[in-house]
């Protein structure tokens, strides 16, 4: 059985706010406080996953930088050993 949740010094409005929109959505007030708080942290999460796919992309991108400015542009080293060129 879920137990009642007990929020303190969030404000009258934000209370309220949340109790209709709870009702509005035919749950308890601590189910939508527990789903709002998920949605949260998973969204939270996904933005923490990019911003790490991001910077390890980065990376690669600053190697390809360095690479063609060094050596100018070229497609040698993609090739497959043996390929027809």
């Amino acid at each position: 059985m879920p137990a009642a949740l007990n929020i303190r010094d969030i404000g009258e409005d934000r209370k309220s706010a949340i109790e209709a929109e709870a009702r509005l959505r035919g749950v308890s007030a601590a189910e939508f406080v527990r789903t709002c708080i998920d949605e949260g942290l998973a969204r939270a999460q996904a933005e923490r996953e990019r911003a790490e796919w991001i910077n390890a992309a980065r990376a690669g991108l600053d190697a390809e930088a360095r690479h063609l400015q060094e050596n100018g542009p070229t497609l040698a080293r993609f090739r497959r050993p043996g390929a027809a060129g």
